[in-house]
C-alpha cells in the first residue's frame, strides 16, 4: 500500500512538470509534493496536502529525495547500459520527457562516470531497478560544466529537476553480447538479402548473355558458378593454384562492344603484362574461377555475370571509355594466361639472405626483422609523434630504388611523417616504433608489409625491402587541452 501511494505522488509531480504548474525550486532541505487538482472530486474528502519530501545533499550542487526505495544491490555502473523513465523540468517549463522523446518506452543510453559535481549520473549511481527518485541540480553547475546552451528562462542559482525512474541495467558485457549478437543478425540479414538480389540478377544475367551467344554464335562452357568460357587457344602444363602468382594480358568489352579496359591496347595508357596473386580476391570474381581453368599460353574469352564482377556497383568511365562500367553489366574478357610461378616463402629466403650475409637479425611477431646498428637514447615514439628520418632502401638483389641522402635519387632532405597513421609502409610504422633518437638500424620487411602485389617503381610486385634508416629526430604529437 506504502509503494502505492509512492507511485501517485511520483505520477502527481511528473504531472505537474507536464503542465508546467507548481514546479517551484523547493525550500533548502525539502520538496513539497501538490496533488493535481484532477485527482480531487466531488466524491471525494478534501485530503491533507502532502507532508514535504526530505532531501538529502549528495554534495553543493545535488540534491536528492526517494520516492520508491527498493531493497537491491545491483547499481549501475560505469560502462552499464541503463533504461530510464526520465523528465526534467525548470522555472515551470517541461526541458525533457523520455515517454514523450521515445514514444512511449524508457530510453536507454550508457552510464558513464560522473564529469563534475551536480551531474544527474551521480544521482542515478545510487538507484536500483524499479526505484524512483526526484533530484535537484544548480543549472550553473550543469552549464559551467557541459557544451548545452542554456535556455533563456534559466537564470543563475535556479533548479534543474529530474523525475527518474530506473527500469533497468545491463552490465557492459551483457550489452557487448546484446550489440554483437544484434550486428551478427543484421549481418546474416543482410547477406540473405544480398543473396536473394544476386540470385535474382543471376537470371536477368543469364538471360542476357544466352541471348548474346545466340546472336553470336557462340556455345560456351558455362561452370557450376554460372560463369561461362570458352578456350581458344590451348596452353601447356599444369593449370595455376590458388596464391600462384599469375601474368595475364587481357581485354574487357561490355555485351554491346564497348571496351572498358585493356592492358594491349595503348588507348588505355598501361600496356604492361598484369600481375596478381590467383584465389585470393585481388580481381573480380569471374577472374579468380576463370584463370584457374587455364594452362600456361591459354588464350579464353570469360562470359562473366555481374553478381561475379562488379555488381551493383557502377564503374566510373574515362577519356578512352567515357561510358564506364553500368552497374548490373555482364563483361566480356579476352584473356592469355602469360605465365604464373609458384608461391615464395619469404622467410625462408630471408633466413637464406640472413646466413649469407652472417646476419643475426631480431624478428617481430609479425613477421619482420631488424638489426640495431649504432644505439640511440632516450624515449621511442609513440602513434601520433612526428618522426625525421634519413633512410635508403633497397631489393634484397642490392638494387637500390629509393633514399633521401644519396643525391641520385634528387630529394637530399629529412622525411618527416606522422607514426602509426598509416602514412608509410606496415613495415616502417612497426619499425620505427622500435627505435630511440639516434638510433641507426636496418628493417627487412617481408612484401606484405611493403608494397605486397603493387610495383612501385624500380620496385617489382611481391618484393622483399631491405631499409638502412636513422631515426634522426622525434617530436611529440601535441596533448589534447582539456576543458577547464
Amino acid at each position: 500500500m506504502l509503494q502505492r501511494v509512492s507511485l501517485i505522488l511520483c505520477c502527481s509531480i511528473l504531472s505537474q512538470c507536464l503542465h508546467a504548474q507548481n514546479v517551484l525550486p523547493p525550500k533548502q532541505g525539502t520538496l513539497t509534493v501538490k496533488p493535481p487538482a484532477t485527482m480531487i472530486t466531488q466524491q471525494q474528502p478534501q485530503q491533507a496536502p502532502p507532508k514535504p519530501m526530505a532531501m538529502k545533499k549528495l554534495n553543493a550542487a545535488l540534491e536528492y529525495a526517494f520516492i520508491i526505495d527498493k531493497p537491491g544491490t545491483q547499481k549501475p555502473q560505469e560502462g552499464d547500459v541503463i533504461k530510464v523513465n526520465m523528465r526534467s523540468a525548470a522555472d515551470n517549463r517541461l526541458m525533457y520527457d523520455s515517454y514523450t522523446a521515445n514514444k512511449g518506452k524508457p530510453v536507454e543510453f550508457g552510464m558513464n562516470k560522473p564529469l563534475f559535481k551536480g551531474d544527474i549520473a551521480e544521482a542515478i549511481a545510487l538507484m536500483s531497478i524499479g526505484d524512483s527518485l526526484v533530484a535537484q541540480v544548480d543549472a550553473d553547475a550543469v552549464y559551467k560544466n557541459t557544451k548545452n546552451k542554456r535556455p533563456d528562462f534559466i537564470k543563475s542559482g535556479d533548479k534543474i529537476l529530474y523525475f527518474i525512474k530506473l527500469v533497468g541495467i545491463k552490465t557492459k558485457e551483457q550489452a557487448q553480447k546484446e550489440q554483437q549478437a544484434a550486428m551478427n543478425k543484421q549481418i546474416q540479414e543482410q547477406m540473405a538479402k544480398q543473396k536473394l538480389a544476386e540470385k535474382k540478377q543471376m537470371g536477368i544475367d543469364d538471360i542476357a548473355l544466352k541471348n548474346y551467344f545466340r546472336k553470336k554464335g557462340i556455345t560456351p562452357t558455362k561452370t557450376a558458378s554460372g560463369l561461362y568460357y570458352t578456350i581458344t587457344t590451348e596452353g601447356q602444363g599444369d593449370n595455376p593454384k590458388t596464391n600462384y602468382m599469375v601474368k595475364m594480358n587481357y581485354t574487357g568489352t561490355l555485351l554491346d562492344g564497348t571496351p572498358f579496359d585493356s592492358n594491349v591496347d595503348t588507348l588505355f595508357k598501361h600496356v604492361s603484362p598484369f600481375e596478381f596473386k590467383l584465389g585470393t580476391g585481388g580481381v573480380i570474381k569471374g577472374w579468380d574461377e576463370g584463370v584457374a581453368l587455364l594452362k600456361k599460353g591459354s588464350k579464353a574469352t570469360f562470359y562473366i555475370p555481374s553478381t561475379m564482377a562488379y555488381g551493383a556497383n557502377a564503374r566510373p568511365g574515362s577519356q578512352a571509355n567515357p561510358k564506364g562500367i553500368p552497374a548490373n553489366s555482364p563483361l566480356v574478357f579476352d584473356v592469355e594466361l602469360l605465365s604464373f610461378t609458384e608461391p615464395v616463402d619469404e622467410d625462408a629466403v630471408l633466413q637464406k639472405y640472413f646466413k649469407e650475409k652472417n646476419i643475426t637479425p631480431i624478428k617481430t611477431a609479425t613477421g619482420m626483422y631488424y638489426t640495431i646498428n649504432q644505439e640511440g637514447s632516450g624515449a621511442k615514439p609513440a602513434t601520433g609523434d612526428k618522426v625525421v628520418m634519413n633512410y635508403s632502401g633497397h631489393l634484397l638483389d642490392g638494387t637500390p630504388f629509393d633514399s633521401n641522402v644519396d643525391t641520385a635519387f634528387h630529394h637530399v632532405q629529412p622525411f618527416e611523417f606522422e607514426l602509426g597513421k598509416h602514412v608509410v609502409i606496415r613495415g616502417w610504422d612497426e619499425g620505427v616504433a622500435l627505435l630511440n633518437k639516434g638510433t641507426k638500424a636496418t628493417f627487412y620487411i617481408p612484401s606484405a608489409m611493403g608494397y605486397g602485389q603493387q610495383s612501385q617503381g624500380k620496385i617489382p610486385s611481391n618484393s622483399i625491402l631491405l631499409f638502412d634508416v636513422e631515426l634522426m629526430d622525434i617530436k611529440p604529437a601535441a596533448k589534447p587541452v582539456e576543458n577547464k
